[in-house]
């Protein structure tokens, strides 16, 4: 039994330092204050596209206020306008366009 807790201890110990690595990881490659970005998400369908824009906009979240979150719609879907814009509610910095409209999304300012 205390071999047995031991182990659990050490693969426990294991994870958080893995953890704590990853943390430290993510905070040294964190943008720079000043840098423009522009997060892209392209959903394939409905069903994705929810968690989709919500998990990127938790990375913009995390990337601080200059980056820009843009959900670019496929031709044909009609749901995909409904559900962005009531994602837009909730993200007021989320952008949607379409493809031939991104490079006009992303150049401005």
């Amino acid at each position: 039994m205390n071999l047995f807790l031991c182990a659990v201890g050490a693969v426990l110990m294991i994870l958080g330092a893995a953890e704590l690595a990853r943390l430290v990881v993510f905070w040294a490659t964190r943008p720079l204050e000043g840098e423009k970005l522009c997060l892209v998400v392209a959903p394939s369908g409905p069903e994705d596209c929810e968690a989709l824009v919500r998990a990127a906009a938790e990375r913009a979240r995390w990337m601080g206020a200059s980056c820009r979150l843009i959900c670019l719609l496929p031709e044909g879907e009609p749901e995909l306008p409904r559900i962005c814009q009531y994602l837009r509610l909730q993200y007021p910095y989320l952008r949607v366009c379409k493809k031939e409209d991104l490079v006009y999304d992303i150049r401005e300012e």
